[in-house]
């Protein structure tokens, strides 16, 4: 039996044959669907291909948020080119949706040679001595579905009836929802808490604004002065159309003003002037610059907004507080230094932040009221320990210079596309139709008095999850800190690792093998062998995104358009679907699937396309998609024929319906504009119905949180970090073109174009005699990674960059060659139990071991016989 390797890929990589040999010496299916990968048509075969295939939309889900179109051609049965979004003329008015270099190498990320053709379990596994010790280590043999069914089923149910709710658990995404379900029939799971993308923005709290609620993109590109870009970089992070709208609103004259601890692609690309500021120092920062703009304000006039904080703020001054108020402080008072003898000048802001006292006295002057600015930031910045109350101050600093209501004024996220905005979308999703169903009570595995309350189910936070299966104790503060915190315990028997990569995507990397060594069962339930999958003892294959039917919206910022996969056809391989999968472990554990899922996939997807909706002009919706009874009996679905503005037929074969958008059209809205122009009538979310610079809900939240020991004030202060003794570089990870989050990092040729290198300021570099293309040494208190370093004068000193997405591979030293930077972080949770990712701990020293072999040589691939 052929044990699970990491080795070099066989691949020709003049004609990248990667999935197609695979699949032709698994399985024999030269001729399959699925036998070449999208990009093997050579120049000379690309017209004669064009003219005899069809072209087919396939999905481009993953986690940049942009959602591009991408279409493979299929001759013959046989997918033999991909390409993006030439269905129309480009324009910022009616935009292509263009993949980027991930998405173009969708196909090959999906069916590669490292693709999951069958069930397989883990060679020494067995019931009654799992062998934990041999996780990772040894080799697995193919198995057919039903002992693998039956292998699962059975070490759930033993863990619900023996321990409970408390011994089954689940790290990671869950398939989409499908496994959700089946878990909480047999009487729920516990779950991890993790503030992962979004950093302290996850925070409960009403604070009258919402990071995802801005303006129109149209109006951005017409109306705005200065945009500044706090910790965001579309042109990696987010590729499409955000760099698009970006580069548009430049070329109309907006100034960009970029704030980081590097100048990265994307300022670049902007001609952005840069503020450098320090990982995890960016509250103080704009503490700073809020003084900055009181003293300008006093000096000359027209810097500070007064009336807008007066009419439609509380908490900036002592005449703006709220009603009730727990203190009599304000932020005001505490940025002049006046409760603790501190004012929070420039010169105090600079001496944290490491930004130059003219930078934060220019950044004051773009952010006062007679500039039409836009205050765009990303989420890395609130991804970091200390960070808690950055989202406020955020907010805050907008205020003062009045930015809310008006065009070319906004403040909030302007590039992960699918968080949302401030006006309806135009396009929307619909619903699969299940809400209409009321739940069937069913009776759990375990004893009913041990399920927990759905309304608050047991949460551990992601810094203490492995040490939670190792000790059996955890902290829970329900997800996301609803709840106040509480000292708990468990017996973590099963683990369900369903399309994630855990080990990639949660702290303490290496915690995280010792975990998987000591649990009695751990499943993988995947499209191909990712990180974790080598520790699996069962490993279930599902189908690829593109071999199942599946509808998405996207957009720019307010969902213009709409996207219609197409399935490619059958898989050649025994891979199944998620719900399949659960239904089937369902009927074995003695439940009628129907009362979990009482709707067909194929009816659930008809439901969504049926209920999708597209907004007109003057604020109204109406279908999006005629469908005939033709179309409803070809499906094999009940529902009754409607009108919209596209066909069914037209919208499968172009795979997008897309509105054209035109300066000044109905669709442009200006976020709470409507709040501006009539505060009482139209109040924001906030217990005063105003934009809360004083937030008593959020000081008390925090307060009884109560991780570290930190304590808040209701407006926004600054936190100082101290960092690991012996570890004085800060750590931040950028997300890098050759992964989205977890995907893509098996893409072997994207390996190869993008070697992930460590960047490092190039006076730290030489105090330590470092050149580029050195390998170095990252050391925390958690773990160390090995890698190649870039030497660059564009990251600030005492910082270096781990990019975002690698996926981790331990040597037999237990230093990750893979370099991950998840590896670095751990320790235990502070203030609201952020996962502080941006500002981790850890030293840097030259390698002088065996040389680094390039990560495009080495590709995961588990096989059996």
């Amino acid at each position: 039996m052929a044990e699970f390797s990491i080795k070099a890929p066989q691949l020709d990589r003049r004609s990248f044959v990667a999935s197609g040999l695979a699949a032709a010496a698994v399985l024999g299916t030269a001729g399959s669907l699925y036998g070449r990968d999208s990009r093997l048509a050579f120049a000379e075969e690309a017209a004669a291909a064009e003219s005899e295939g069809e072209w087919k939309t396939i999905a481009c889900s993953h986690g940049c948020g942009t959602r591009c179109m991408n279409k493979v051609l299929v001759k013959d049965g046989v997918v033999v080119r991909q390409k993006t979004d030439d269905t129309h003329e480009d324009s910022i008015e009616y935009p292509q949706q263009r993949g980027c270099l991930r998405g173009r190498a969708l196909y090959e990320s999906q069916m590669g040679a490292d693709r999951l053709k069958y069930p397989m379990k883990r060679k020494s596994w067995t019931p009654e001595d799992p062998h934990g010790d041999l996780r990772g280590k040894e080799g697995y043999e193919r198995i057919s579905w039903e002992e693998a069914l039956d292998i699962v089923a059975g070490q759930l149910k033993k863990a619900y009836t023996e321990v409970g709710p408390k011994a089954v658990y689940t790290p990671g995404c869950l398939s989409g929802g499908y496994i959700r379900p089946l878990l909480n029939a047999c009487g729920g799971y516990l779950g991890v808490s993790d503030t992962i993308s979004f950093g302290t923005h996850t925070l409960r709290v009403n604070l009258g604004h919402s990071s995802t609620t801005v303006s129109d993109r149209m109006d951005m590109i017409e109306n705005a002065e200065n945009i500044i870009m706090l910790g965001n970089n579309p042109g990696w992070g987010s590729n499409g159309n955000p760099s698009f709208n970006f580069r548009e609103a430049r070329d109309r004259g907006a100034q960009f003003i970029f704030i980081g601890p590097s100048y990265n692609v994307s300022a670049n690309m902007l001609d952005a002037k840069w503020i450098p500021v320090k990982p995890g120092t960016d509250t103080a920062l704009l503490i700073g610059v809020a003084y900055e703009m009181l003293k300008q304000d006093q000096e000359a006039g027209n810097i500070v907004d007064w009336d807008f904080l007066h009419t439609y703020c509380v908490g900036f001054d002592e005449q703006s507080m709220p009603e009730g108020a727990k203190e009599t402080e304000n932020f005001q008072g505490y940025v002049l230094g006046e409760y603790d003898g501190v004012p929070k000048t420039a010169e105090w802001a600079s001496a944290i932040t490491g930004t130059p006292v003219e930078d934060i006295a220019y950044l004051a002057e773009a952010l006062g009221k007679d500039h039409a600015t836009i205050l765009s930031h990303g989420y890395a910045s609130a991804r970091c320990n200390g960070a808690e109350d950055l989202p406020q101050m955020i907010m805050t600093i907008a205020a003062m210079g009045g930015h809310f209501g008006k065009p070319g004024h906004a403040c909030g996220n302007y590039f992960v596309d699918r968080c949302g905005t401030g006006g309806d979308p135009i396009l929307m999703v619909g619903t699969d139709g299940t809400e209409a169903f009321e739940p069937v009570e069913l009776t759990p595995l375990c004893d009913p008095s041990l399920v927990p309350d759905p309304d608050h189910p047991d949460y551990v936070n992601a810094l203490e999850m492995w040490d939670a299966v190792i000790t059996g104790t955890y902290t829970n503060s329900g997800r996301r800190g609803a709840i106040p915190p509480e000292p708990a315990t468990c017996d973590i028997r099963f683990i369900y690792g369903s399309r994630d990569n855990t080990i990639r995507a949660t702290p303490n990397s290496n915690r995280m093998v010792e975990a998987l060594r000591t649990v009695d069962f751990f499943l993988v339930q995947h499209i191909f062998a990712t990180a974790s999958a080598p520790y699996a003892d069962v490993i279930l294959p599902v189908l690829a995104d593109f071999e199942h039917d599946i509808a998405l919206e996207y957009g720019d910022q307010d969902r213009e358009g709409f996207l219609m996969f197409t399935p490619l056809g059958e898989t050649p391989y025994e891979a199944k679907s998620d719900r399949w999968i659960a239904e089937q472990l369902l009927e074995r554990l003695g439940y009628n699937p129907k009362d979990v899922y009482p709707l067909s996939e194929e009816q659930c997807y008809f439901n969504y396309l049926a209920s999708s909706m597209i907004m007109d002009e003057t604020g109204e919706y109406r279908p999006l998609i005629t469908i005939t009874q033709a179309d409803i009996d070809e499906m094999g679905v009940e529902g009754e024929p409607q009108q919209g503005v596209v066909d069914l037929p037209t919208l499968r074969k172009n795979g997008i319906y897309q509105v054209k958008r035109s300066f000044g059209d109905g669709y442009t809205h200006i976020a709470y504009a409507d709040f501006i122009a009539d505060p009482e009538a139209n109040p924001v979310n906030s217990d005063s119905g105003k934009f809360e610079i004083y937030c008593q809900q959020k000081g008390d939240k925090l307060n009884t949180l109560g991780f570290g020991g930190e304590t808040y004030k209701p407006y926004p202060t600054y936190h100082e970090q101290m960092g690991d003794e012996g570890y004085p570089l800060l750590m931040f990870n950028t997300h890098y073109p050759r992964s989205a989050c977890s995907d893509f990092d098996n893409v072997t040729t994207l390996r190869e174009a993008f070697d992930s290198p460590v960047t490092m300021n190039a006076a730290d570099a030489a105090a330590a005699g470092i050149e580029t293309g050195d390998p170095v040494l990252v050391s925390s208190p958690y773990g160390s990674i090995l890698r190649p370093v870039s030497v660059s004068h564009q990251i600030v000193p005492g910082a270096i960059d781990v990019p975002n997405g690698a996926w981790p591979e331990f040597n037999e030293e237990g230093i990750d060659i893979g370099g991950c930077p998840n590896t670095l972080y751990g320790g235990s949770p502070k203030g609201m139990g952020v996962s502080g990712y941006n500002n981790v701990s850890v030293k840097v020293e030259k390698w002088t071991g065996a040389p680094i072999q390039p990560d495009y040589k080495r590709q995961i691939v588990i096989e059996a016989e």
